[in-house]
């Protein structure tokens, strides 16, 4: 038996006031609601949208009985004895019911899987079960009623819930939505979200550098995470290193979008103008104080009525900020429930001596499997909030508990693998 993966909350030192990672979540969405508005889509463009409300069943699935297999159509009745013989005096395939007529005495279908059942007839023998001689069956077992044959509404019944209401529609609730005859959907209208960045240091992609400038990756990184059919999503850019500017751009956005995300400037420095610039644009501002490394400074606040995710610069802080405190708030926004990001049980393949302190996510790579079968863990490289590379080829980040002042070989450590609900 697996030991449960150890996510409880590590005692935080008093005196700095840090608070475990699962109370900042907590807070991360306090007062956080969903969108009003609501939209009718096509199935077709449902996918990744968030159903306003619950989708019931007109009709049953299967609409009739059917067979569950190639084979015989039987009345259980007309066998007496077994062995026993019957003529085949019909054939049904899949869709429409044959024109036929069934003569007195006992009988068998030629039947198909997914063929609606002839009137009266309980049950499909499989046609490895008995020996066809000419026109008529051999059978040496009576089936059971209903061997074999899916009843009408087997699988749903009419004025069943297909979709609970604030679902995260995806192929699954298509194939049953479909099954279902739904042609449209209402659901929840799109999460206005926009992302910027502030530094002076940063510039785009396609443009050059010049000394003490670096391109920006933050905003596309967090960019891509939100690219999902239930956001709308602006780019803002990257914003002077100024409160006045920063100020500016949010006091206009509070007034079109629901969620705004920045990166950078959000620490305690001197050059550091995020906070003030949300005080000063009528907004509030408080930070999470997350006992988590990389990303302590994350902080939480409110524009208007826009909710504000304020993230660190540094890419790994962001990344992993982002994924515990920012989806969160989009999720709520969405009409989602939230939940912290679940992992699996990981034994570590490494030793290392750290200093006691924050819990700290730091990429790994899955080398092999343990005597009990769990994912064996290396770290990728010397990790830094910084270091963009550690993240490539890793397949996930490890949760080493802050309390720890070592990590042997073996340790049970919670594994959060790229892919799943907090990975890319």
């Amino acid at each position: 038996e697996m030991t449960a993966v150890q996510t409880a909350p590590t005692c935080c030192d008093g005196s700095t006031g840090f608070v475990p990672i699962e109370t900042a979540h907590q807070r991360a969405i306090e007062g956080i609601s969903a969108v009003s508005g609501e939209e009718v889509v096509s199935l077709c463009a449902a996918r990744g949208r968030v159903s306003a409300a619950p989708v019931p069943a007109s009709h049953a699935i299967p609409p009739f009985d059917q067979s569950a297999m190639d084979g015989y159509a039987i009345r259980i009745r007309d066998i007496v004895a077994v062995p026993a013989t019957l003529p085949v005096v019909a054939r049904q395939a899949a869709g429409p019911e044959e024109n036929f007529v069934i003569p007195e005495g006992p009988a068998t279908v030629r039947i198909f899987t997914g063929a609606p059942m002839p009137p009266g007839f309980d049950a499909v023998v499989m046609q490895e079960h008995c020996k066809l001689s000419g026109d008529a069956i051999t059978i040496h077992k009576i089936p059971k009623a209903g061997e074999h044959v899916r009843l009408a509404g087997d699988d749903v019944q009419v004025g069943q819930i297909l979709v609970e209401g604030d679902t995260l529609i995806d192929a699954r609730h298509i194939a049953m939505l479909a099954a279902a005859g739904v042609v449209e959907v209402l659901v929840r209208r799109r999460v206005r979200v926009a992302v910027l960045s502030t530094g002076n240091e940063l510039r785009e992609p396609h443009e050059k550098l010049a000394p003490g400038e670096i391109h920006d990756s933050n905003r596309l990184m967090l960019m891509s995470l939100l690219s999902t059919a239930a956001i709308e999503l602006t780019d803002l850019g990257c914003i002077r290193d100024t409160r006045e500017a920063i100020a500016e751009v949010l006091a206009a956005a509070a007034r079109t979008f629901d969620v705004v995300i920045s990166t950078g400037g959000v620490s305690v420095g001197e050059e550091d103008h995020v906070g003030a610039a949300v005080l000063a644009a009528g907004g509030s501002f408080a930070p999470l104080r997350a006992s988590i490394k990389p990303g302590k400074p994350a902080s939480i606040g409110q524009v208007g009525s826009a909710a504000f995710i304020a993230l660190p610069g540094n890419p790994v802080s962001a990344l992993v900020t982002y994924l515990w405190f920012g989806k969160p708030v989009l999720e709520r926004r969405m009409g989602l429930k939230p939940r912290p990001p679940v992992p699996i049980n990981a034994s570590a393949a490494f030793d290392e001596l750290r200093h006691p302190g924050r819990d700290e996510f730091v990429p790994v790579v899955i080398t092999g499997r343990d005597s009990e079968g769990r994912p064996l863990v290396e770290k990728r490289r010397t990790p830094g909030s910084a270091r963009l590379s550690s993240l490539i080829g890793a397949d996930g980040l490890a949760r080493i508990p802050g309390h720890l002042s070592a990590v042997r070989r073996g340790e049970l450590l919670a594994l959060y693998t790229f892919g799943c609900d907090f990975g890319l």
